[in-house]
């Protein structure tokens, strides 16, 4: 893929400058072939034309010379003041602090590992990568809308990689790093963009995790079938808030945005934990398991291989292989379930 850097070269110095280039050798040529002058002498009259010295011609021009002559300098004088006006704004404008920024940030990005992709730059995509940034977490966004990668241009972040282009292009999420990557979250306008990305994602990294947003609930198994971790759909959202807070006295949503804006709970979490192969949790009861006494984790609920979710498990219900448990903590004691599951 061409790098956004040497594009912006071309664009700004080398449309110019090879323009300027033309112009000297069709000078050069045209006084030989007009005037009939030796090769020096041609580079001398074209030495003294574009100086405006005021030297005489080698040989007095001819009409067809003198034509020749007043369309050379007219030519030369228009695209010298237009190569002039590109490279003054390539270092006055910010062209070459932007070009910079971007070599500095491809740099960074062959580096980076474990970092979380985000698909899109609109309102949601926006508040994932604010959120993310704001844990300490290192992001890749990709946008190919002009207006908002112009908002991107103006953030900066250390943290903060910004790919002008077309998340739905197998190069561009190559280009994003996403064989190293932790994570991808396709927040794109439509279920058909999100769904062709989930598929090229899973396609380049089978072992990347992906959330990918839903508009249409008729969708759902196509997304499954494409290999999406986590499907979230906006109206299931209001929805399950709707029926909590009217079927409820507790609102687990009010609930998750308390515990995020209170000082004492900001090291506190919700995490799925995946039972693996190796852990010694398989075929144990919860009681037997005892999970908050090993870890000081609360376990919420538990999703099955079907992905049905149990809240509140029983005491006497058995933890199977493939099991994602639910827990609240912290991100040590986290650690430690993620050892007791096995890796």
């Amino acid at each position: 893929m061409h790098s956004t850097y040497k594009l912006l070269i071309k664009k700004q110095l080398i449309v110019p400058i090879s323009a300027i280039a033309i112009i000297l050798i069709a000078g050069f040529f045209g006084y030989i072939i007009i005037e009939g002058y030796t090769p020096l002498e041609s580079l001398y009259m074209m030495v003294i034309t574009f100086a405006t010295i005021g030297y005489g011609e080698v040989q007095p021009l001819s009409e067809s010379g003198q034509i020749f002559t007043i369309i050379l300098i007219i030519c030369g004088f228009t695209a010298g003041f237009y190569a002039i006006g590109k490279i003054s704004a390539f270092f006055v404008e910010g062209e070459l602090h932007n070009l910079i920024k971007i070599r500095k940030m491809n740099k960074s990005l062959e580096g980076m590992k474990g970092h979380y992709i985000v698909c899109g730059y609109g309102k949601t995509g926006k508040r994932v990568m604010e959120e993310l940034l704001q844990k300490g977490h290192r992001v890749v966004i990709i946008e190919n809308m002009p207006e908002r990668n112009e908002k991107l241009k103006e953030i900066f972040e250390k943290n903060l990689i910004h790919i002008d282009g077309d998340a739905t292009h197998d190069d561009v999420l190559i280009h994003a790093g996403i064989d190293r990557a932790k994570m991808l979250i396709s927040v794109l306008n439509t279920d058909a963009e999100n769904l062709f990305v989930t598929l090229s994602a899973k396609d380049l990294n089978k072992n990347i995790k992906v959330i990918a947003r839903l508009e249409d609930v008729h969708s759902t198994q196509k997304f499954r079938k494409a290999g999406a971790d986590f499907i979230i759909s906006q109206i299931d959202i209001a929805t399950d808030r709707i029926i909590s807070i009217a079927t409820t006295s507790t609102d687990m949503f009010s609930f998750v945005e308390f515990a995020d804006s209170k000082e004492e709970l900001k090291g506190y979490k919700f995490r799925l934990v995946e039972i693996r192969k190796s852990s010694d949790l398989i075929g144990k009861s919860y009681r037997e398991a005892n999970i908050p006494l090993r870890t000081n984790l609360v376990v919420i609920g538990a999703y099955d291989t079907n992905d049905n979710l149990q809240v509140n498990p029983k005491a006497d219900d058995k933890i199977q292989f493939g099991d994602r448990l639910l827990v609240f903590g912290q991100n040590d004691e986290i650690k430690q379930l993620i050892d007791i599951a096995g890796r």
